[in-house]
C-alpha cells in the first residue's frame, strides 16, 4: 500500500487518515497526539462533528511544541448542508478556518447533496431543493483563493456525481464515501477512477484510502 496518492491538484493525500467523527471533545487532544505520534498526518474533521474546536486547540499545541509542521499534515473539512447556499459557503470555510486555526484547508469536501435551512437542524421540514452547481461554483471560488487547496464531495452517488462532472469547471478532487465488502459500490468506483476523482472512504474513525480497493476516508 503506497503512503499517499496524488489527486487531481497534484496534491499528495495520506493513504491512512484519522477522523474525528463520535471522538468527544476532551478526548480529542489524545487522540490527534497519540495519532501524530504513530504516524498519522492526515486529519479529517467537521463542524458538525462538534468537535473541531478542541481539534484546532490540538494542532496549534502539536505546532506550538515542533511535534509536526502545518506543511506535514494533510487537514480535510466540510460544508455543512444548512450552507449550502453560495454566499454562505465562504462564511462556512471562514468558521471553519478559525475554529482549527489553520490559514487553509487541504482538502474541503461538500458534506452531502443535501440542503437544508441555515440554522435549522437536518430534518424533513426543513429540508430545501438543493443546487449543487450554484454551490460548487462557491467552493471552485475557494479553491482559486487558496483558502481550499482541493475541492470535493462526500456521500455522493453516480447520479449525482455524474450531474457535478457535468458542470464543474473545477472537477472535484475526491469522493468520500462509505465502501467496504459488504456495499462494494463498483459503479461508484469505476465511475471516480474513469474521471480522476479520487474514492476517499470512510468507516468509524479509522480511514484508509486506497484507488482500487476499500479505500477509505474518515467518517462521514
Amino acid at each position: 500500500m503506497a503512503n499517499s496518492f496524488v489527486l487531481n491538484t497534484g496534491a499528495m493525500i495520506p493513504s491512512v487518515g484519522l477522523g474525528t467523527w463520535q471522538i468527544p471533545p476532551g478526548a480529542v487532544e489524545g487522540a490527534i497526539l497519540a495519532a501524530i505520534k504513530a504516524g498519522y498526518r492526515h486529519i479529517d474533521c467537521s463542524p458538525q462533528y462538534g468537535n473541531q474546536k478542541e481539534v484546532g486547540l490540538a494542532l496549534k499545541k502539536l505546532f506550538n511544541e515542533g511535534l509536526v509542521k502545518r506543511e506535514d499534515l494533510f487537514i480535510t473539512s466540510k460544508l455543512w448542508c444548512t450552507h449550502h447556499a453560495p454566499n454562505d459557503v465562504p462564511e462556512a470555510i471562514e468558521s471553519t478556518l478559525g475554529d482549527l486555526q489553520l490559514e487553509y484547508l487541504d482538502l474541503y469536501l461538500v458534506h452531502g447533496p443535501v440542503r437544508a435551512k441555515k440554522g435549522a437542524t437536518l430534518s424533513v421540514e426543513n429540508y430545501l431543493k438543493p443546487d449543487i452547481p450554484a454551490t460548487w461554483r462557491a467552493m471552485e471560488e475557494l479553491y482559486e483563493s487558496s483558502r481550499a487547496r482541493a475541492i470535493g464531495v462526500s456521500n455522493f452517488s453516480c447520479k449525482k456525481l455524474e450531474d457535478l462532472l457535468a458542470v464543474a469547471r473545477v472537477p472535484p478532487a475526491v469522493n468520500q464515501v462509505e465502501c467496504h465488502p459488504v456495499w462494494q459500490q463498483r459503479r461508484l468506483r469505476d465511475l471516480c477512477r474513469s474521471n480522476g476523482v479520487h474514492l476517499s472512504v470512510s468507516f468509524s474513525t479509522f480511514r484508509f484510502d486506497h484507488p482500487d480497493v476499500w479505500s477509505s476516508s474518515c467518517c462521514c
